[in-house]
């Protein structure tokens, strides 16, 4: 089964996993389910005993997951994790001398922030940390939501990230999608579906304004 086939045959998966995450554009979701497919694939192992959905599913939903977590805003994130973890020693707090769990408004009063502003951090921290809580638990590493600490040092990466941004979309995703997710230029065409001949020409142009940058 080629890549086309193998995408068609697990686009419902694909999409599947997608409606778990939001704030990113479905199109960028599907596209990294097709990369998770595509790397499920091949390291799928029969002999392992665990069937190919399940083993798709990791792979897909990694994808998106890390597609999802580049996509956070940072700085808002962090802000509500701080509001999230003063929420938290209060409703424990409340929760031990009441003996029953905070109101909304309770909590506003106790804590001063806006009712508004509490629901919205419960109900998007929530959601963050059920999906990093299926990752860690998928894939046995540890986030940065688990430790609510500060993001790693990124710093040798910066000149790269930085030339990314000077290329076109499509020179992003072939770059992104050939080096970051270390596919073919087969494989890409497919979960780009463009054909292998385009991505050799824009993999091409793309390193080389990368180069150019980096040179400057």
């Amino acid at each position: 089964m080629d890549e086309a086939e193998l995408i068609e045959k697990y686009e419902g998966l694909i999409y599947k996993v997608a409606k778990r995450f939001y704030n990113v554009e479905l199109a960028d979701l599907y596209q990294a389910g097709c990369v998770g497919l595509i790397k499920a694939s091949r390291k799928f192992n029969k002999e392992e005993g665990t069937d190919f959905i399940s083993y798709a599913y990791m792979h897909i939903f990694g994808e998106m997951y890390e597609l999802a977590n580049k996509s956070r805003d940072i700085k808002l994130n962090k802000l509500y994790l701080k509001i999230y973890k003063e929420l938290e020693k209060v409703r424990s707090n409340f929760l031990n001398t009441m003996h029953r769990e905070p109101s909304t408004i309770e909590l506003s009063e106790l804590t001063g922030f806006e009712e508004s502003i509490i629901i919205e951090v419960l109900t998007l921290t929530k959601d963050m940390i059920s999906l990093d809580a299926e990752y860690e638990s998928l894939n046995g590493t540890t986030t940065v939501m688990d430790s609510l600490g500060e993001e790693p040092n990124f710093d040798d990466k910066i000149l790269l990230e930085e030339s990314l941004d000077t290329l076109e979309p499509l020179e992003q995703d072939v770059i992104k999608i050939r080096y970051f997710n270390d596919l073919t230029q087969t494989e890409t065409a497919k979960v780009l579906g463009i054909s292998q001949v385009k991505v050799s020409r824009v993999e091409q142009k793309g390193k080389q304004k990368i180069l150019e940058y980096i040179r400057c």
